[in-house]
């Protein structure tokens, strides 16, 4: 399979996160769970994370691998970082160090769930 289609998925996610960002106002449903917004930013960058795993795994074991999990692990937080830089300017939307800490807390989760589970054993070899 040619390698870029496998970056594919991520980049149209990354628009996707962006586009939603754009709205002034999210969706208001009232849900008796305390932060349930973090875990919302939680659960979409974990998605993200394992996209961008996909996206930077390598054919190599070691070192290769090592590294596609750094720069998932590096672009996932920064991206995070200029959405919510990106939502400040949004009217309507406010940007928080918690949002990036779930954010962040997502893409790590990704990447780990990408090599610990061997549902994408074949896309790890492939």
């Amino acid at each position: 399979m040619n390698r870029f289609w496998l970056k594919v998925p991520a980049i149209l996610y990354a628009v996707l996160i962006f586009g939603l960002s754009s709205f002034s106002k999210t969706p208001s449903v009232k849900i008796p769970i305390w932060n349930f917004d973090k875990l919302v930013h939680m659960l979409e960058y974990t998605v993200f994370g394992i996209l961008l795993m996909l996206a930077f795994r390598s054919n190599q074991i070691g070192k290769p691998m090592r590294r596609a999990n750094f720069q998932s692990s590096i672009l996932g937080v920064l991206y995070g970082l200029s959405d919510e830089i990106h939502q400040y300017f949004v009217p309507g939307r406010t940007s928080s160090l918690a949002d990036l800490g779930a954010d962040a807390l997502g893409i790590l989760l990704g990447v780990w769930i990408f090599n610990r589970l061997g549902v994408f054993q074949k896309f790890r070899e492939a």
